[in-house]
């Protein structure tokens, strides 16, 4: 790990060296030398990362080339912030920045000072590693795999390796068969990493399974879970409300909510998941939900312990076992070979990829993450896998696959490592928001450059989108959902490679998790701290008892808290903690419900979230965040003053405004010109001079003032300024949408909500050559007709139209929309029937319908008159289609 810190920081230094060179006069000399000392290092570090175990003066000496690294950017980087914040002309300007900067005891002097220190540590180090025999290596290249470019385009093409499965057929068709015919709660039980999950999915994605239950729902169990949240997200899942009925649902009382669980258990078929589910005592708290007569509902539970599944109910116990050779190979052949090319080189594999399965055991876990090895590597370099496999795996077999997961992690690439590292933060079976991951990559600088592929620039983001993917193919991380455009939306880690991630950042000093405050004998252990995640599973206030003076090093500080809290933080940290980058304060509360002013202090930092606090006042200092890149203001509370500080903010690429807030004066964002995305914006409350362009924006999201519903005419202004926007959510009245052509041509994704537009907006959307999801939703077409016409709609592949109250027909003609692949329908009284153009939609793989009329839903039955329109769709669903 020490090689991927001192790469990161040598990259970093050269990106500031060629960036900042204007606010480095007097030292750049000496941080390009250190620089070229830190990439020799890197030499030195790849063989002495592994030998670290062999000698405690190489384990210290690693260590203490860690700290000196990010001590060195530390240094550098806040002298080139200081010197920037103060800059300016003239001999009055000029004096007065040298007493900024003296004040802060950051002096040329001072910084050549510490730099030619580090340098001498350095050079001792070197001589330290030279004597304990670490010679120096040939330096690593830093591409993500040794695949060539055609390869790995291959590779990118075959099925993410969690949809490859071997061995599990007969399983499902048992556990379908239970839960259809049998009376009794199912479970699954084995020992980790057997495929327990995978199983589950594939029975609760079972067509049978689809058909039989009106709703369905997955929960997951984590080892320290909260009875409440268990509770919360069954009748969630089983409802799929609004936002505003989920809010609701939070606020029930246990008594209530534990009766409308059971009612619509009652009232329906329904079918429950309780995935990874630990103890006894946990299935008893949970249980009272759950109504054990007088319903055709069922309960599916997954579990390490047999005992667990023998005391809920012996007859629907169904045990896994590991996988025979044959199905072991299978498995590791679709993985790494099946996509491969070249026959004679598939040969060749096959040799000696059945003797590498041979060491695992049988358990797909491990076969899995061997696969994902295997699959980044050409023909020459699994020979010298197969030596690893036989010395790891052979001497060890209890430890076969922590042994497997250490191969794929050593194998990962300098730039991928802390990456995977930074996972460790999650809770167990937290699901990981992809966009809020990787902006924590960027703002801890493991994404820093920007590359070119394919003739076009890629930006961090995507960047950071590849790094994860390649965690995916790699089978370290798992996809727990997609979004529409089929991008990765969630991920998630297994249990299994979570507590190793966690173990190996912990033995790295790269992290440290707590519930509890930190002791001074486990801060002298383990040195400078440099990220926290603080974890609270209940309501007990931990967070009063964490001394923020003994963590001053601090880059990453991430707090996970129950949503519906009574946590408060009474006091301000952030002088304390001036080196941040990242600041996750999701959930947590203040007191008076101010973000203290000390937030100003934190000049570092690159991403902040108040997303779920109940935070009301942002202070003006927050404007001195001038190298912040995501801000998230997503509060709890309506009204919000937003100060006019964004302007200082020039490197902001993410925007989060509150859904309502105020201003004194308009916000001016037209020097954002790195901005990406903004979201819930008044159009009226920011200034755009006539002729801006929000050049990079690809993400925007408008909304209105709170309790004024007025008609504007700004929207058309603001999505006219938007060339490159690709997904845009409406939140408003207009008069009328804009026409097409004022559309961005790269427009991918559209959402209207509560417009109240009288015109048909389908005469202007079906000529929107790009777009591929679009959402009609409540109120946001007030008239009785639509109409889509021949070759409207090319390339639309989702329709939602969600309450339009006012629908009485809908018009669909043949050769339109050709390519639609999902369409749901829900809460549109007034229409009798759906279109007889949908016959011709033969791509229509799943239709919805939600929440209307039972005579809608009859008409669609086999043998009434609308059958014909929908016998072609393999999917159909109806939930709550029993109002008269």
């Amino acid at each position: 790990m020490a090689e991927s810190v001192v790469y990161g920081v040598a990259t970093r230094l050269g990106n500031l060296l060629e960036q900042e060179a204007k606010f480095l006069y007097g030292v750049s000399d000496q941080i390009q030398q250190l620089q070229t000392e830190l990439k020799r290092m890197q030499c030195f570090l790849k063989e002495a990362d592994a030998r670290q175990h062999e000698s405690e003066i190489v384990m210290q000496g690693v260590a203490e080339m860690r700290d000196l690294a990010y001590d060195a950017e530390d240094i550098i980087a806040t002298y080139a912030l200081k010197v920037a914040s103060n800059k300016g002309g003239g001999v009055q300007k000029a004096l007065k920045r040298f007493a900024c900067i003296l004040g802060e005891g950051i002096t040329v002097h001072q910084v050549g000072s510490k730099i030619a220190d580090i340098m001498t540590k350095l050079s001792n180090l070197r001589k330290s590693f030279e004597d304990n025999g670490i010679r120096e290596s040939i330096m690593q290249g830093r591409g993500p795999s040794s695949l060539n470019e055609t390869q790995r385009e291959q590779r990118e093409t075959y099925p993410h390796p969690e949809r490859i499965v071997v061995g599990l057929e007969d399983d499902t068709n048992k556990l379908v068969a239970f839960l259809l015919e049998e009376e009794g709660v199912a479970s699954i039980c084995g020992m980790g990493g057997l495929g327990k999950t995978t199983l589950a999915k594939m029975v609760y994605n079972h067509h049978q399974v689809k058909r039989h239950f009106d709703r369905r729902a997955w929960v997951y169990i984590s080892q320290q879970f909260q009875r409440r949240r268990v509770w919360e997200d069954i009748l969630i899942s089983l409802l799929s409300p609004s936002k505003d009925q989920r809010d609701d649902i939070r606020t029930l009382n246990n008594a209530t909510l534990v009766e409308k669980i059971r009612q619509v258990q009652q009232e329906q078929t329904c079918l429950v998941i309780l995935d990874d589910i630990w103890k006894i005592e946990d299935w008893n708290i949970l249980c009272e939900v759950f109504p054990m007569e007088n319903t055709d509902s069922k309960i599916l539970l997954s579990s390490r312990s047999k005992n667990l599944a023998l005391y809920v109910d012996p007859r629907g116990l169904h045990e896994l076992r590991c996988l025979n050779n044959e199905k072991s190979w299978e498995l590791l052949e679709k993985i790494a070979i099946s996509w491969r090319s070249d026959s004679i080189t598939k040969t060749k594999m096959e040799k000696l990829g059945k003797e590498m399965i041979g060491y695992c055991g049988g358990l797909p876990l491990a076969i899995t993450i061997l696969g994902g090895l295997l699959a980044a590597k050409q023909i020459e370099e699994w020979e010298d896998i197969l030596r690893h496999v036989k010395s790891y795996l052979y001497e060890q077999p209890d430890l076969r696959l922590t042994k497997v997961m250490g191969l794929s992690y050593d194998d990962l690439p300098c730039h991928l490592k802390p990456c995977f590292l930074y996972l460790a933060h999650f809770p167990e079976d937290f699901e990981i928001p992809r966009k809020e991951l990787t902006r924590m990559w960027m703002g801890e600088g493991f994404i820093s450059q920007i590359q070119h592929r394919g003739g076009r620039e890629d930006t961090m983001e995507d960047m950071g989108e590849r790094y994860l993917q390649e965690l995916v193919q790699r089978c370290m991380v798992q996809v727990g959902k997609n979004g529409s455009l089929g991008k990765i939306r969630t991920c998630r880690i297994h249990d299994l490679m979570r507590e190793f991630c966690v173990s190996k950042a912990q033995r790295e000093n790269f992290l440290q998790i707590t519930n509890i405050p930190s002791t001074e004998e486990s801060n002298a252990r383990i040195g400078k701290i440099r990220r926290l995640a603080i974890n609270l599973e209940s309501s007990d206030n931990y967070l009063e008892g964490i001394k923020f003076n003994k963590y001053p090093y601090l880059r990453s500080l991430l707090y996970f808290v129950p949503r519906d809290n009574n946590l408060y933080l009474k006091e301000s940290y952030f002088k304390k903690i001036r080196l941040l980058r990242v600041l996750n304060l999701e959930n947590v509360q203040y007191y008076c419900g101010n973000l203290p002013d000390d937030i100003g202090y934190l000049i570092h930092l690159r991403f902040l979230s108040l997303k779920n606090t109940k935070i009301e006042i942002v202070p003006s200092s927050i404007g001195n965040l001038k190298c912040l890149e995501t801000l998230d203001l997503r509060t709890q509370e309506y009204g919000m003053k937003v100060p006019n500080v964004f302007k200082n903010m020039k490197q902001l690429r993410h925007l989060y405004l509150p859904i309502y807030y105020q201003v004194s004066e308009k916000l001016e964002l037209s020097d954002l010109h790195y901005l990406q995305t903004l979201v819930n914006v008044i159009p009226e409350s920011i200034h755009i001079p006539s002729s801006f362009r929000f050049n990079r924006l690809r993400s925007l999201r408008t909304t209105t003032f709170l309790n004024e519903w007025e008609w504007d005419s700004d929207v058309v202004q603001v999505v006219s300024s938007c060339p490159d926007i690709y997904k845009l959510n409406l939140h408003r009245l207009i008069k009328k949408l804009p026409k097409a052509h004022q559309f961005s041509p790269n427009l991918a994704k559209l959402t209207l909500w509560r417009t109240g537009l009288e015109e048909d907006p389908m005469a202007t959307l079906e000529k929107l050559s790009n777009l591929k999801i679009l959402r009609l939703l409540f109120n946001s077409f007030l008239g009785k007709k639509m109409v889509c016409s021949q070759r409207g709609f090319p390339l639309l592949q989702s329709l939602v139209l969600s309450e339009l109250r006012y629908l009485e027909e809908w018009r669909v003609y043949e050769g339109a929309a050709p390519n639609l692949l999902h369409l749901e329908i829900r809460e549109c009284w007034c229409l009798m029937t759906i279109p007889d153009g949908l016959s011709f939609i033969a791509t229509l793989q799943k239709l919805e319908i939600n929440d209307m009329p039972k005579s809608f839903k009859d008409r669609l039955d086999k043998g009434r008159p609308d059958f014909y329109k929908v016998q072609h769709v393999p999917s159909l669903v109806f939930q709550q289609c029993d109002r008269e």
